[in-house]
Formats: structure tokens, C-alpha cells, sequence
């Protein structure tokens, strides 16, 4: 067998691109700390939160519902995500949720398939 011995997790940078009301690109970079998995535990993982009914086509909503599943068990904490206080925002599922039906949610969620994507092919390792 075949092992490298890690914490079992890495830090991946995530940039959100979104748009002001003048319709320039704002970036927000955040940081997420992920779990790193062996690819059949992947495999595991994306298969658990696979569309009940591939042939049925879901809201937009519900699958970004069902990515907030999926985010809230890949990723463990993030840093530069705020609220409206400013103050702090734990990860958790009703964030991640909130932030992918947000105005900005295909943004908040292309940033997080990019950084599950550095998670389960190494690019996150390097990187760090």
C-alpha cells in the first residue's frame, strides 16, 4: 500500500468575481481549508450528493442547494468571508447555502467548484 502522510488538509485560495452596480469586476479572494480525500473517497463523496434524478431537471436553486451540501462537507473553514456587520462568517452549511442563493451565487459557486477542483488534483498542494 502506498501512503503519503498529510493533516489531511489544505488551504486553497478561492477569488469570486462579481460585478458592481457600474458593471465593474470586483474580485474577493478568500481562503478555504479543505479535506484532502483519496480518490475513491471522492468518488464517494460526488456520488452522495448526485442529483436524485439525473433526467429530471432541477431550479437552478436546488442545485446550488445541493453543491452547499456538498461544499459544506468538503470544506472545512473559510477566512474573508463577512457579513453584513462586517464581522466574521463561520462556514457552515446555512452560509454556504446563503452565499450560493445570494445575487453573486454562480460567482460564490464557480469559485468553490474551482477550489474542490485544486483539492481532488493536487493543484492546492503546490500551491500551499
Amino acid at each position: 500500500m502506498y501512503t503519503i502522510k498529510t493533516d489531511g488538509l489544505a488551504r486553497v485560495p478561492a477569488e469570486i468575481h462579481v460585478r458592481t452596480e457600474s458593471g465593474a469586476e470586483r474580485v474577493i479572494a478568500i481562503q478555504l481549508t479543505g479535506r484532502l480525500l483519496a480518490q475513491p473517497a471522492w468518488d464517494a463523496l460526488f456520488q452522495r450528493h448526485a442529483g436524485e434524478d439525473e433526467n429530471e431537471a432541477a431550479s437552478l436553486s436546488d442545485v446550488y442547494r445541493q453543491n452547499a451540501r456538498l461544499y459544506a462537507e468538503t470544506f472545512t473553514a473559510w477566512e474573508g468571508v463577512c457579513g453584513p456587520d462586517g464581522q466574521p462568517v463561520p462556514l457552515s452549511l446555512a452560509a454556504l447555502e446563503a452565499a450560493l442563493l445570494s445575487i453573486d451565487g454562480p460567482q460564490v459557486n464557480a469559485a468553490l467548484q474551482r477550489a474542490v477542483h485544486e483539492l481532488r488534483f493536487g493543484g492546492a498542494v503546490r500551491k500551499n
